[in-house]
Parts: structure tokens; sequence; C-alpha cells
């Protein structure tokens, strides 16, 4: 259903969006009334990341989990050409860039579950995980398997369980995905904002929750590939946040831990012109301090890519988990672009632990 709270009512235009949207590297892929297509903008390799509807330009990044926004503000991220904006909106009509708020009454989060039959058969194929150096002790642990029918045909399942061992939702890996590929590398069935996982698998629950009692640390990473590579390395110490942010179910989920450390590792996209693993790294920590000590909160990107590039060409997670970070440095990089974000609050509690690092650091010395 198209966004409600945009115009969307505007005379269509789609042709001369389509058009601009090619020559600045969009790839789209039509999907009658919007297009799918990576997020050029940050140099994004996931085909079904954003929408955007063909008649306003209006968008959405699925994967970082924006709000619907107008066709202006993508022709800003995509083009850092100011002339070149403003000629290509004014060749436009105003409605692409009009924008009428509507305020909706809360809606109650509620969980879907997911019977017998929705699951199907998990079979125990488990060749395309054995070669990324997953054994098939923790692919069993994880009670995933292939599917050969239903919505997740073709792709290797993963159930996800709530406290009460009922199935909410399901992330699938489609095994014949490449970068060509019209459908997406990953689909999540279910609400995923609701997701605290791998925790809640029937009769392997202990087995995180007794780590972290006993690290008092959670590593936060973006998915699942990243769990399987940690839990197959006895880092069982982990959550995935299936994404580039950090829900209020899995704020909440933290707060229960009683912890000492919070290590955010999400993908170090160091070799494209924008890391956007490090950049959701600060925007959770931001997030993060305002329930935790920011003393307790640290980013730890992974020495490659993500943890499963580590496993996979045999980099040892030791290497990563030595690896010292300096709070001062860290704190101080982010503060230097204090004027983007948007919670001053945070700004202020940033301040005033870098002063404290600062006196510490000057005490000592």
């Amino acid at each position: 259903m198209e966004p409600k709270t945009y115009l969307n009512w505007a005379e269509d235009q789609s042709d001369r969006i389509e058009e601009i949207l090619l020559d600045l590297g969009y790839e789209l892929s039509d999907r009658g009334r919007y297009w799918q297509s990576t997020a050029a903008y940050r140099d994004g390799d996931n085909r079904t990341a954003l929408q955007i509807w063909k008649n306003t330009g209006i968008w959405k990044d699925f994967v970082q989990g924006t709000s619907y926004m107008p066709f202006k503000k993508l022709l800003e991220l995509s083009c850092k050409d100011d002339n070149k904006v403003k000629n290509i909106i004014t060749s436009l009509k105003p409605d692409t860039n009009s924008f009428i708020p509507v305020h909706k009454a809360p809606k109650m989060e509620t969980d879907q579950f997911f019977d017998h039959n929705e699951i199907g058969v998990l079979l125990p194929h488990y060749d395309f995980y054995n070669k990324k150096c997953i054994t098939d002790k923790t692919l069993k642990t994880y009670r995933a398997g292939f599917s050969m029918s239903g919505k997740m045909n073709g792709r290797f399942v993963f159930p996800i369980y709530d406290p009460n061992e009922k199935v909410i939702g399901l992330s699938g890996r489609h095994l014949l995905w490449n970068k060509n590929s019209p459908m997406p590398k990953w689909k999540h069935l279910g609400r995923k904002t609701r997701w605290v996982y791998p925790f809640n698998i029937p009769n392997y629950s202990d087995l995180f929750y007794k780590k972290i009692n006993k690290t008092k640390e959670v590593i936060l990473v973006e998915g699942v590939g990243d769990s399987l590579a940690l839990t197959e390395q006895g880092f069982y110490n982990h959550m995935v946040i299936f994404g580039l942010d950090l829900s209020s179910k899995q704020i909440s989920h933290l707060l229960t831990l009683d912890l000492e450390k919070i290590t955010i590792a999400t993908n170090n996209d160091y070799g494209k012109s924008k890391n956007a693993g490090r950049d959701a790294a600060i925007k959770i920590l931001i997030k993060l301090i305002k329930y935790f000590d920011p003393q307790k909160v640290q980013i730890k990107l992974p020495l490659l890519k993500d943890f499963g590039d580590m496993l996979e060409q045999q980099v040892e997670i030791n290497k990563w988990v030595e690896r010292k970070i300096n709070p001062f440095k860290q704190v101080s990089k982010i503060l230097e672009n204090k004027r983007n974000i948007k919670d001053k609050k945070c700004v202020k509690i940033l301040e005033d632990y870098l002063e404290k690092l600062n006196f510490e650091s000057d005490v000592i010395s």
C-alpha cells in the first residue's frame, strides 16, 4: 500500500523520475506502482533495500529503517552537485517534494505466530554453510534447515522463537542468490523489530544466557551469518539486530541482562565510499547511551566485512577480541559531527563523558 503520510495523488511523472534515477546510478526493478533498488546513495548492494514510488519519487530505505521521504531528499543524498540537484528539482512538478504529516493513533504491537504447516519441513542440507566453516552441530542448535515449499522455498531458514518457544518469525537466506539476482538475499517473515535472537531457541536458551551471565557482555551484530560464526567459535554472548538499527524491544531485552559491556559490531564496509556499518554503529551507540552508562558501550567493528568473512578467511577471532578500543578517540570522533546528532541530550552525555575521560587521563599521567 502506498504511504499515506505524503501527497501521492500527484500527476504521474514516472518516466522523468525513472530517467533521473538511472542517471544517478540506480538499478530499478519494476514492481508495478513502485520500483525496488539498491541504496546507491550509500553504496548498498541489497537489490530490495529501497522502495521508490513511481508517480512521486517518495521512497523508503527498509534496510536502514527510514521513514518515507520526499524525492528531493533522495536527490540530495545521491548527488553532491547542488546546482544539478536544483536543476532536477526545477524540472519536476512540485508534488514530488510535498509532504503532509498524518497523525495516527499508536499501533498495538503483537507477535505473529507460525504453525507447523507454515514453517514446513526444514531439511538438513548443510553443504552451503559447511563450506562457510559452519558445522552441522551449530546449524542443528539453530534448528535451521532448507525449505522446499511455501514463501521460503529455496532458502535456508532460521526460525525465530519467543520466550514461550513459539515461532514468531522466519529468516531465510536464498542459496542461489548473487548480486544480479532479482530476489533478495535474505527474506524475513514476521515483525523483526520484535525479535531477540538467537535467544529462546528450544533446549538451547541456556547456552546463550549462561555466556552472557559469565562475561557480562553482549555483542551486537547485523545478521544471522555473524551469529553463526560467533556461535561456531564459542561466543554465544551476542544478539542479532537484523539490519542497521536497534529496536525498542531489543533495547528492553538488553536492559534485563545486567551488562557491563555492550559491543557494537555491525558490518565493516571499509571497501566502500560510505561505511554504512560504521555509521549505523554510531547511531546505535547514541541510542544506547540514553539507557546505559556510556562507559559500558563501545564500537568495535569486525576486522573484515563481518564475522562470517573472518571465519571463512581464517582470521583469528582473538585478534578482534584483543584489539584495544580507545574510548577517548572514539567519542571525540563521534562529536566531530555533533551537528548531525538530532538528540542534543545525547550530545551532552557524550561531552560529559569525554570530559571525564580527559580528566582521568590527566590524573593518570
